[in-house]
């Protein structure tokens, strides 16, 4: 023990007195590396807000037809689209000069006292490709742009609290590694047109059931996962390796022989469901929603059992399921850390969470945005992103098909889109437009 405590004294004094005094001596090294990293990083995120501010961003809300039969395989393909369309910076100039950062989309659901709105938001350059993927898809749909809902209600939770309202929201995450799917539209279809089940039903009679003055909104922002950046799809593929593994053992029938058990439907199940997901197109996703009430009405219970209630239905026990993110409810409680200023924090929550679903706010990539973007009392860093397939996002954000009982609430389309027939002539005299009556005061000037 005597000659260790030396050898480590030794050591300490030959070679690590020295080496701390150089690198004491490098101080304005350190500082000029650190201070080169902050500028970077600052000069980015202004750059990327600079390109945010100048790029137009626009609401396309969705009139759903009367009837609706096909299954939410059809907003997949929308889906997959807007897929095609995520953007990445390419050089040092799009990165640092231009400020390009990956686009991404808003899927919402809005209830406005107990009319049901769906609604995509955009980069305005982006409108045609949309629209013309939903007429693709949806024949009967009708799309138009539209003014922010958002706008209804004040800017400010101050000034709501003085129109008398008050707010309630939160994010929903996984509570299982992402690679794990959930429970998709897939799973609830059946041979029978008149059995089948549409997901959406529940969360549509949650939204439907509030009352006038209530408003409630879920927004679903989505940015495509880079295909070229295999972190992803390398962690699935451990995942997958390490359950067949695990599922394949070996079992002692007596001191000299064993046999190998293999892995059980269910353990098969599991893993077919993740190679699935795996071979899918991915997005980024934050599932964030809030509801506002005036005082004398509010019920908290309405979105936070209702809606997650309606999320529990995509849960299964051996792949995924939903859970509130808790860092992101609008409640503080006094009794959990840090016990101090519980009212200040829970107005700090509700502020930063109303902020965020009003500016479509994805989690920054670089910390210095998030510093930036922080508030005394909560620091904006706690949405949780996960990873949904396109099926899995299809499953949660759909156009309801028939079977769902609450059409009267949602905002249809009051008469079906009808195009010029065919053949009519768009050129040429008046008398030469088949059907076209020509008043008797015109035929006399001809003659």
């Amino acid at each position: 023990m005597a000659q260790f405590r030396e050898f480590f004294y030794t050591l300490y004094q030959t070679a690590l007195i020295p080496v701390f005094k150089i690198l004491a001596k490098l101080w304005w090294l350190w500082l000029f590396i650190f201070a080169f990293i902050l500028a970077k990083n600052l000069w980015q995120f202004y750059m990327a807000a600079i390109a945010k501010k100048k790029d137009r961003w626009i609401l396309l809300e969705i009139l759903i037809p009367r009837e609706i039969k096909k299954s939410p395989k059809a907003m997949e393909q929308i889906l997959s689209e807007i897929y095609s369309l995520g953007n990445k910076a390419e050089n040092f100039i799009e990165k640092y000069w231009e400020g390009e950062v990956p686009y991404w989309w808003s899927l919402e659901i809005a209830s406005l006292g107990g009319e049901i709105h769906f609604y995509i938001r955009t980069s305005a350059k982006y409108k045609n490709i949309i629209e013309s993927n939903i007429y693709t898809n949806y024949k009967d749909a009708e799309v138009i742009e539209t003014a922010d809902y958002i706008e209804r209600l004040p800017s400010k939770t101050t000034d709501l609290y003085k129109a008398g309202l008050d707010l309630f929201g939160l994010e929903l995450a996984l509570g299982r590694s992402a690679h794990y799917p959930i429970k998709t539209y897939a799973d609830f279809e059946t041979i029978e047109e008149e059995e089948r089940l549409d997901p959406i039903g529940n969360l549509i009679e949650v939204l439907s059931k509030i009352k006038k003055e209530e408003q409630l909104w879920l927004q679903l922002l989505v940015r495509p996962v880079d295909a070229s950046n295999p972190v992803w799809k390398e962690s699935g593929i451990r995942l997958i390796k390490e359950l067949k593994e695990k599922a394949v053992t070996k079992v002692k029938i007596n001191e000299e022989d064993s046999v190998t058990v293999g892995r059980s439907p269910g353990e098969e199940e599991v893993i077919k469901k993740i190679e699935q997901k795996l071979a899918k197109s991915q997005f980024e996703t934050i599932i964030r929603y809030i509801y506002f009430a005036p005082r004398a009405i509010f019920n908290r219970q309405l979105p936070y059992r209702g809606v997650r209630g309606a999320f529990a239905q995509y849960s299964t026990q051996n792949m995924n399921y939903f859970v509130p993110n808790i860092k992101t409810r609008t409640m503080v409680w006094w009794i959990r850390f840090p016990f101090f200023f519980p009212k200040k924090r829970e107005e700090a929550k509700k502020q930063r969470l109303f902020k965020n679903y009003r500016e479509r706010r994805m989690p920054e990539e670089m910390k210095i945005g998030s510093i930036i973007n922080s508030q005394f009392f909560y620091f904006d860093n706690k949405s949780k992103i996960t990873h949904f397939s396109t099926e899995e996002l299809a499953t949660l954000y759909h156009l309801p098909s028939f079977p769902v009982l609450t059409a009267p609430f949602i905002k249809r389309v009051e008469a079906k889109r009808m195009g010029p027939p065919a053949g009519l002539q768009i050129f040429g005299e008046e008398e030469d437009v088949p059907g076209l009556k020509i008043s008797e005061e015109k035929e006399e000037k001809k003659k």
